[in-house]
This record gives C-alpha cells, structure tokens and sequence, in this order.
C-alpha cells in the first residue's frame, strides 16, 4: 500500500501535483513547459494525500497511550485544505503574469502588488474544493461508513460536468493542459475540450486507488494500467485517423490569404511605470496604416498575390475611431487604394446617451466590422466576453455598487456591454470572417454558433495583451484559440496589439508560430478553409451535461448504499 503519512511528504505531496499541472501550461521557463503528457498524472500525489489522511489521532492519559477517531466532518475539512492548498500553489504559479498588470496599471508598489497577487490566489484557489467536492464527499462518507465508496467513473464525469457549468477565470480546463498532444486533442471535435478532463480525472482517480491498493492486491494495479492505456490509445487512434484523413482535403482545400498588423502600442501614457518595450509608440492611425500598406507589399513580393484581408488588432484604434469621420474615411481611402478589406475593432458609442448623459456614463460596445474597398461598411460584431476587472466586474449587474467602488480605485477600468450577434462577417462573396473580440475565445458557445448558424469560414481572434506587459497570459490565452479551432474545424488567426500573434488550421496545429512580445510585426498567413461541421458544433457540450447529471445522481445512490464496487 502506498501511503504519505508525513505532514510533510504530504505538503510535498501537494505541491508536486500542483508543479506537475504547471507543467501543462505554456512557457518557456520552469515549471511552465507546455508538455502535457504529464497531465494524466499530475493529480495522483494529491489524490494520495487525500485518501490517505489520519483516521484517529493519539492521546495519552496516565494509563496508557490510546487513539481517537478523527470526526468525518474534521477528516473531510481535511481533504478540503488540502485541495485548497493545491490549488493555491498552482494559482501561484501559473497565474503569476496576473502581478504584472497590477504593478504597470496601478499605483501600487511591487512590494504591496506581489502580496495582494498571494491574497488574490488565496480566493481565486478556493474554486478547487468545488471542483473536487466528490473527493471531500468520499472523504467524509470513507470515515463515517468505513464499506461505502463511490464509484470512480461518477467521481470523475461529475467532476467533468463541475468544470463545464461553473468555468474558472480564463476557462483554462485540465482537458486543455493537453493541447500539445495534436492526436489527443482531436476527441475535442466529438465532445469538447472537456470530454480530456474527464479522461484525465479517471486515470488519476483509478491509477491512486490501484496504488494504495498493491499490497493486497498487486494484480489490481496492471489491470488499471491496461484499462487505461486501452483508454488513451483509442483516444489517440481517433485523432491520428482523424488527422490523416482531414490532413489530405486540407492540402486540396481552398485557402484565403490573412495579412496581419501587430503595432505594440503600449499606452505607456496610462501605466503607472514605463512599460518595457523599445518600439512602443501610442495609438496613430497613420502608422496602422503605413504598417498595413507594408504588409500588403510583403505578400505581392512574395507571389504577386495580395492578401484577402487586413487585420488589425483589438485596441488598435483610438476610443473616439467610431466617431470621428476624419480617420473612418482615411481607412476606408487606404482600403480602396489597395483594394483589400479590413476588420477593425473600435470602440463603438451610443450617441443618444452621449447627447444625454457625455461619455462618462454613455454606453459603450467593443465592435468589430468591416471596411471593404468599394467604401461600405459591414454590420457590427459586438464583444460577448468583456474582460473581469478590466471591461467588467463580477456580480455588478446584480450589485451595481461594486462596480462604482472597484472603478473609484482603478481608474483605468471600464465598463462594456454584452454583444448578442454570431453573425460572421462577409469579406468576399463566398467567405465569411467571425471575430472573437479578446476574451471571446473564453465562450466554446460562441463559435460554436458562429460556424453553425453564422456562416463563419474562419475566426479571428482580435487581442490586445498589453494589461499582461511581458507575460505568459498570451500564450496560455492561445490554447483556447487552439481547441476553438478543433471542436467547430474551423482556421484561427490571432492578432494581438502587443503579441503574440499567430494561427491554427482546422486540427488546431500551429501555422503562423508566435510572434515575439512587445515588438512591432507585419506579415500574412495562408489559412485552409473547411466546411465541416463537426459533432461538438452540432451538440454542443450537452453530451457531457446529461452524463454529468446522470453521474451526480449515481452519486446520491452510491452514497445510500452499504457496499458498492469502486470500478
């Protein structure tokens, strides 16, 4: 039997799994590597500790050393610190970009910023306990009904259907802590990038309870490694198929030319310390422009072919762009000269409330649209996701008053409406382009719809990670590009104000690598285009939902029964 009985070997027991998950998250430094065969694994020493908490503590009278039992109240209390604890250390580590917008964006020190980072993990991380409540629940019902277990493939897919219904900030998932296995990832295509989760969760949950078990029953052990190699490898089997067979109608598909324009600029002017780039400049239309015209010359010299559309990034206007006609008619005289469409994000204003109420309190939008060569202008895509504690905070709609205190202390933040179109943008009369403004990608629902209903032959992902300076938020951001692009088959571009930029085909591989951060880049990927509409575009994540459900409910069963096998 493998047991951690130490309150130290457990405390590193907790920290090693919370090491091995950052493994999973991209980088280029220790322990965030972007290797995520590690992933499957990386929950068992938590598990270990979990199961293998203190069931009696001693005391001593003047006869005789005895034990006490440990309450199942106190035991599960246990088992939710040390979840807690896990989740802190990950939070600490994987998360840590999040310090650098509070030093460069507000007027707090390194010294109060680093320590308020630490208080914000200490929350953020409590969202684990409810992730892994099945495992305080079997915690408590192993110490108050010693021959009662629940069942490990309910444990797992309720824990699945947690991670659905209540995302984490960012929406990253253990599912996508996989995404440089390009053959796993495909199974995201059928159920979502959380049918990885949940794969994940049993291997853990079923390779610990087989390891705790080995001294009685060391058979028990091989079998659960079969059962779950047979797991991964049908797993893998389908993605390899899968991208054999697409890989072959991709090299034949047809592909449209994105140009790209990434202009780092940095609004040093509103950072409460110079940010660190040497090729920053502040937001000109005039260089957006001269930067576009150069992209444009790099695909002509290239093949003679210009580009089917120019992107430019999120923030890569002034606020006023909408309402100044000056500068709209500047872009729309550049699109004609070179005859090539742009999609644009501004800032777009209610004009009704700014007769009434000025700018302060007028309702604002963060818009996407085209302006095309002929002088027209398309509809408007409206952000879906604004982003927490920079374009909204949580709960306001329902306190209002927690927004105004929160913008009385950080004056850079605002407050953005929610979007309600999927409607993808047409840029010549058999494409469409379906942006997904920032924190778009977060919503799986949204481009879902986009390809569904909205027509959408690509997306594009318009960012502006300027509030994450130097960061890791980029690339950790692009894995949800990533599986955005496998589950609805579909090419991603994106362009990021300060980087990074960069592309994904149909099957999520990478084909424009990351630009570098905080520097000035122009350029053009050819994308393929596909027409598949997968199963996960068609259903959605319910699959996972209904099974989730049906597995809380065998839950509440398994806990009214005297005996259960855990298999």
């Amino acid at each position: 039997m493998v047991s951690i009985k130490s309150s130290i070997l457990k405390y590193f027991a907790l920290i090693l799994s919370a090491i091995l998950v950052s493994m999973g998250f991209p980088g280029y430094v220790f322990p965030l590597l972007g290797i995520g065969a590690f992933i499957p694994f990386a929950l068992i020493p938590l598990i270990l500790a979990i199961k293998t908490l203190p069931r009696k503590y001693p005391e001593h009278s003047n006869l005789k050393k005895h034990f006490a039992q440990i309450s199942p109240r106190k035991r599960a209390f246990s088992a939710f610190f040390a979840i807690w604890f896990f989740g802190f250390i990950l939070q600490l580590i994987a998360f840590f970009w999040i310090s650098q917008p509070i030093i460069y964006f507000s007027t707090l020190k390194p010294y109060f910023a680093y320590p308020l980072y630490a208080a914000i993990s200490l929350c953020t991380s409590l969202y684990f306990p409810f992730l892994f409540s099945p495992l305080i629940l079997q915690t408590w019902l192993e110490s108050k009904y010693s021959n009662k277990k629940l069942p490990i493939i309910a444990i797992a897919m309720t824990m699945t259907l947690f991670e659905i219904i209540a995302p984490r900030f960012f929406n990253w998932t253990f599912g996508s802590l996989m995404h440089s296995e390009t053959q796993i990832n495909q199974i995201s295509s059928v159920f979502g990038f959380n049918i990885i989760s949940f794969f994940i969760f049993y291997t853990s949950l079923s390779l610990s309870d087989a390891l705790l078990k080995f001294s009685k029953n060391k058979s028990l052990l091989i079998s659960i490694s079969c059962i779950n190699l047979i797991l991964w490898g049908i797993i893998f089997t389908f993605g390899y198929f899968r991208i054999n067979a697409i890989n072959e109608s991709l090299l034949n598909a047809k592909t449209t030319r994105i140009a790209f324009v990434q202009p780092n600029f940095t609004f040093n002017s509103i950072a409460s310390i110079p940010l660190p780039s040497l090729t920053s400049q502040q937001q000109n239309l005039a260089r957006l422009i001269e930067m576009s015209r150069e992209t444009v010359q790099k695909s002509i010299a290239k093949d003679g072919k210009k580009p089917d559309l120019i992107i430019w990034p999120e923030s890569g206007t002034h606020s006023f762009f909408t309402l100044d006609n000056a500068e709209i008619a500047a872009t729309k005289q550049f699109s004609a000269s070179v005859q090539v469409p742009i999609l644009v994000q501004a800032t777009k204003w209610d004009k009704e409330d700014l007769k009434k109420v000025g700018y302060e309190k007028a309702r604002v939008w963060s818009s996407s649209f085209l302006i095309r060569p002929d002088g027209s202008k398309s509809k408007d895509f409206d952000k879906w996701v604004p982003m927490p504690f920079g374009e909204s905070v949580p709960f306001e709609n329902y306190f209002p008053k927690i927004g105004i205190y929160y913008r009385n202390i950080f004056e850079n933040a605002s407050k953005v409406e929610i979007g309600t179109s999927y409607d993808a943008l047409a840029y010549t009369e058999k494409d469409f382009v379906a942006p997904l403004i920032c924190f778009d990608s977060i919503d799986p629902n949204l481009p879902r719809l986009e390809t569904l209903k909205g027509k959408a032959s690509l997306f594009v992902n318009q960012a502006n990670f300027v509030w994450m300076v130097k960061s890791n938020a980029g690339l950790e951001f692009s894995i949800l590009n990533k599986f955005r692009s496998i589950e609805n088959a579909r090419s991603l571009v994106m362009v990021s104000n300060t980087g990074p930029t960069m592309a994904f085909d149909p099957l999520g591989r990478v084909i424009l690598q990351p630009t570098p951060l905080l520097t000035q880049e122009t350029g053009y990927v050819d994308v393929p285009i596909s027409n598949e509409i997968t199963i996960y575009t068609l259903l959605s994540n319910w699959p996972l939902i209904i099974l989730g459900i049906l597995s809380l409910i065998w839950l509440f069963i398994a806990a009214n029964k005297s005996t259960y096998d855990n298999y």
